[in-house]
């Protein structure tokens, strides 16, 4: 017998940076993020960095998928995240969406098949971290891909130069 799904909601900034530490923490295959600009997720702070270092060595077929409305903040105001996507360029892949889709304002992050942490609007802290709901992650994973390929815009890591 499966376990049943569980639901953490959260409605304030520690409630959801908590939420996305217990999602990276538990990452397996990989982690996709839709986010505006990553300022608000934590992503960049040395324990968000370590977990991701630890979660990318544990698994060497983990891969991060990371689509922003803006990658600006990522690349001026987030050294240490940007070390590690460099570092890890094989792995970690960023897009930026085209401007027909920056309308969309529901953020969210998924680990693999069963957890993801939903924010319902980019401007409010309101969301929730679920766990083991695969029906609903396959639906956000959907989601994800679709935005995903409707992106163009490739952000690289790495610096061209001879």
């Amino acid at each position: 017998m499966t376990e049943p799904a569980r639901t953490q909601r959260f409605d304030d900034r520690a409630g959801y940076l908590s939420a996305v530490q217990s999602l990276i923490a538990g990452m397996d295959s990989g982690l996709d993020v839709f986010d505006a600009d990553l300022r608000a997720t934590g992503l960049d702070s040395r324990a968000s960095v370590a977990l991701l270092t630890t979660a990318l060595a544990r698994s060497p077929r983990a891969a991060l998928r990371i689509v922003l409305h803006d990658a600006g903040p990522l690349q001026v105001q987030m050294p240490r995240l940007w070390s590690l996507c460099s570092a890890q360029a094989h792995r970690i892949r960023i897009r930026q969406t085209p401007r027909s889709l920056r309308h969309l304002s529901e953020m969210f992050m998924l680990n693999g098949s069963d957890a993801a942490v939903i924010r319902t609007h980019r401007d409010h802290w309101r969301g929730k971290l679920v766990d083991g709901d695969s029906a609903l992650v396959a639906g956000y994973l959907g989601r994800f891909d679709e935005i995903w390929d409707a992106c163009s815009c490739c952000i690289s890591t790495t610096t061209l130069g001879l």
